[in-house]
């Protein structure tokens, strides 16, 4: 289903374009016969398409600077390609440094052990919190807490919170209720 090695066509793309999407990439792919123009059709093919194209980025990142031909930035939201500088000690110092990203998918063993069920939990996982973030920072509010937190913090103001407002204790109960819907919420994200 896939061409493993999709440096050179990807290295010809960013040098031409200097800023790009990943999106751009696999589109670009799929006109010169690269990727399949269904490759996105379900989850594993979203995922194989994703590493391969990672992987070719991470391998170039890696060549360009050892190379001395140009500097590649990877992020999620954008591909920047600029001239190599010596002047740039930020970009050596950030290759030198321990990045798990560039680990993860420069080991092709991810690309065929990652099975589908494992696909599934992590977009699953993504989308519950791409849509829930306003979510999430509602719930810690009504705690009365911010981030960084940890869940043994949240559990000690739960219970503190949920002990002064209990109805038989003299609280409210309309404000209990929102204290445990906000402890449900954040279960999903620190439990």
């Amino acid at each position: 289903m896939f061409n493993f090695d999709l440096s050179q066509e990807i290295e010809s793309f960013v040098l031409t374009h200097i800023q790009c999407k990943e999106y751009e990439i696999i589109q670009h792919l799929q006109t010169i016969g690269r990727l399949e123009k269904d490759c996105l059709r379900d989850s594993t093919g979203l995922f194989r398409t994703h590493f391969l194209i990672f992987n070719a980025l991470y391998r170039l990142q890696l060549a360009a600077f050892v190379h001395q031909k140009y500097q590649l930035s990877i992020s999620s939201l954008a591909i920047i390609t600029t001239p190599y500088s010596e002047q740039n000690p930020a970009n050596e110092k950030r290759l030198q440094q321990h990045d798990p990203l560039a680990l993860f998918y420069l080991d092709t063993s991810h690309l065929f052990s990652t099975s589908e069920a494992d696909i599934e939990h992590l977009l699953n996982h993504f989308w519950q919190h791409y849509f829930n973030a306003p979510k999430k920072q509602t719930a810690l509010a009504t705690l009365g807490l911010s981030e960084p937190v940890d869940f043994k913090t949240i559990k000690l103001q739960y219970r503190r919170l949920a002990m002064q407002h209990h109805p038989d204790r003299g609280g409210d109960a309309d404000t209990l209720i929102q204290i445990h819907q906000a402890m449900q919420c954040l279960q999903q994200y620190y439990a």
